[in-house]
């Protein structure tokens, strides 16, 4: 690869050079350079070049031809098409929509190294260790679930990959059943919300994130209950495919050990989802502050899950533990102040059972909160009675444990020293342009005091190596989303400018199609170009070509969206180019063929097809949702 590379970069210097000696020299109108312009990006990405960087510099190559007037241009860089680049990239930077992108992105790359999805695989299988293939049942579920939090599909695939496929072998299933499992359930991201794709078409299309989601809703449920019947279905006809699990395989588990199985691995997980889908479909949030609640609760279910394994000595704690000499002050000081805190959550919640059940009218804040200071004096009050002996029962029996609420101690120390610095700034310097007035001002102190001992208790305990690879790869990934709409909104601009657009629209309706034509078209072309292409840049390039002649034909863009989203889980489900099949392959034991693995999609693929003719037929699916909460 390294040797061809300095090949491929001739090649593509040569063509573009040729081609700008044509475009200048040649008697092309201006369309007929636009048709160009299209053939060449596609000639250019099948070699293998970075598709955003491609964009970018083709909108630049020929929007420079476009562009070019003699007469104003005084420098050769006085063309106009780099301050549409400029204003192309500020334009995405300000796109409130693409903000939940990262913030999505983040929330699943955390969840996916936090070792939640191993524990919801296995409490998923044990619950329903009884049904017919229970276990491609469990790992369909995971798959919905984690697909929906991460929205990667490498991500889900890899991961399932490696957790449920090898067990699904262990446990005798049919190689190429288990292959078509862990393939489809892991490109169930992409339709579900809150899928990453469905914000990316909406900032493409200009239709409503909330009134997608409303949309994708039952399509999403809906294909997921077809992949469910269908695997239930074939282990009831031919259990040799999907085994029953031998009684020793089982553990040896009640009910309640079950539903408390239940209670910790799914419905924190579930409920972060369903909380992040709810606040942006009842309108309490916008989506980008939806995705920030889920990237903070992604994080704080990363860091109760782990401070729990540390707790069950199933890991070492990974903060020092030598003793210091204030550690005994900080300890108390720790302990009063996580003490403070969930008092106030605990008032809270009380609050609102006796408030909304029986009708009791509560002050309105934890009563020790309102009043600068309380917060503080009951962090001492608790850490005196600890220190007295009156609080043994709740007090940590371990010394790791009780070296970690010395850092909440030390936390607590530096949320007061910055919550002074901050009156400081607002009482003495008198900075109320900066500082705008608000109630919470003068209870500085009590929130740096109590903010900075969760925070620095809850660094502790955090993965920082899991943390930094979220980071890292959350960085990644926006970046190329980001770029790819800056050259894609580059290459359409001047591609329009140039004609293109409208003659590719006059080419589609000079063919008289019918509008179920044009929608089969439509979506056979889409489904040709997932073969090569990644789902965000069929979405970001070849989408805004189809969604002009919408109108003409009377579809709603909305459930061109969705049929889209069903459409594209064909392109990762596909041979020869199933990407889903490739990802999978990667992780499989070595006599797993690529033959096997294209064997077992095909059933799932017959599925999405299904289920595309369902919501053809019945366009309801889509759209009956959004006209009952939002009134289409």
């Amino acid at each position: 690869m390294i040797a061809r590379q300095p090949v491929s970069l001739f090649v593509i210097v040569a063509v573009i050079a040729a081609v700008m000696l044509l475009l200048f020299f040649g008697n092309l109108t201006n369309p007929e350079i636009a048709v160009v312009m299209l053939a060449l990006f596609i000639v250019v990405i099948m070699l293998g070049f970075p598709i955003a960087f491609t964009l970018v510099a083709m909108g630049v190559v020929f929007g420079y031809y476009a562009y070019y007037d003699p007469a104003r241009m005084k420098t050769v860089f006085d063309n106009r098409i780099f301050d549409l680049l400029v204003n192309q990239t500020y334009s995405v930077m300000a796109n409130d929509v693409l903000t939940a992108v990262p913030l999505f992105l983040f929330m699943g790359y955390i969840v996916e190294r936090a070792n939640i999805v191993d524990r919801l695989f296995h409490t998923l299988y044990i619950a329903a260790r009884r049904l017919p293939g229970a276990m491609a049942v469990a790992a369909l579920a995971t798959c919905a679930l984690f697909a929906t939090a991460t929205g990667i599909i490498g991500a889900v695939v890899t991961l399932m990959g490696l957790l449920a496929f090898p067990a699904m072998l262990k446990a005798r299933y049919d190689t190429s059943f288990a292959s078509g499992v862990i393939c489809a359930g892991g490109c169930l991201g992409i339709l579900i919300p809150p899928s990453i794709m469905l914000i990316v078409y909406a900032a493409t299309s200009n239709v409503s994130v909330v009134k997608l989601y409303a949309g994708a809703l039952i399509p999403g449920f809906m294909l997921a209950g077809l992949y469910m019947v269908y695997v239930v279905g074939r282990a009831v006809l031919n259990p040799k495919i999907a085994p029953a699990p031998r009684d020793e395989d089982l553990p040896d588990v009640s009910g309640g050990q079950v539903l408390f199985m239940i209670m910790t691995s799914f419905f924190p997980l579930a409920f972060l989802i369903l909380s992040v889908l709810g606040a942006i479909l009842f309108g309490l949030a916008t989506p980008s502050e939806a995705a920030s609640i889920g990237a903070l609760g992604g994080l704080a279910l990363a860091i109760a899950y782990r401070l729990t394994a540390i707790v069950n000595g199933e890991e070492a704690a990974p903060w020092n533990t030598r003793a210091g000499p204030f550690d005994g002050v900080l300890y108390l000081l720790g302990f009063g102040a996580i003490g403070t805190v969930i008092l106030a959550v605990l008032y809270i919640f009380l609050r609102g059972i006796l408030g909304g059940i029986l009708g009791l009218d509560l002050p309105g804040e934890p009563g020790f909160l309102i009043r600068p200071g309380v917060g503080i004096g009951l962090s001492i009050v608790i850490g005196l009675l600890a220190r007295a002996g009156l609080l043994k029962a709740f007090e940590p029996g371990r010394g790791d444990i009780a070296k970690l609420f010395a850092y909440a101690g030390k936390g607590a120390l530096v949320g007061l020293l910055l919550g002074g610095v901050y009156l400081f700034l607002f009482l003495v310097l008198e900075l109320n342009d900066a500082f705008a007035f608000h109630k919470t001002n003068i209870q500085a102190l009590d929130i740096g005091f109590l903010l900075g001992a969760l925070g620095l208790m809850a660094w502790k305990v955090n993965d920082q190596e899991k943390l930094r690879e979220s980071v890292y790869l959350t960085v990644r990934t926006s970046a190329m989303v980001c770029w790819l709409f800056v050259g894609s909104w580059t290459f359409s601009s001047v591609f329009s400018y140039l004609g293109g657009e409208a003659l590719i629209k006059e080419f589609v309706l000079g063919l008289d199609l019918k509008p179920w034509m044009f929608l089969l078209l439509a979506q056979f072309i889409i489904f040709l170009l997932g073969w090569p292409l990644e789902w965000s840049e069929i979405i970001i390039i070849f989408v805004p070509i189809f969604l002009p002649m919408l109108p003409v034909f009377g579809i709603d863009p909305l459930f061109f969206g969705i049929l889209v989203a069903l459409n594209l889980q064909t392109s990762f489900l596909t041979p020869p180019m199933a990407m889903a099949a490739y990802y999978l392959k990667g992780v499989a034991p070595p006599h797993v063929t690529l033959i096997e693995i294209f064997k077992g999609v095909l059933p799932f693929l017959s599925m999405v097809f299904i289920a595309m003719i369902l919501l053809y037929t019945f366009p309801e699916i889509a759209l009956w949702l959004p006209e009952q909460v939002y009134g289409r």
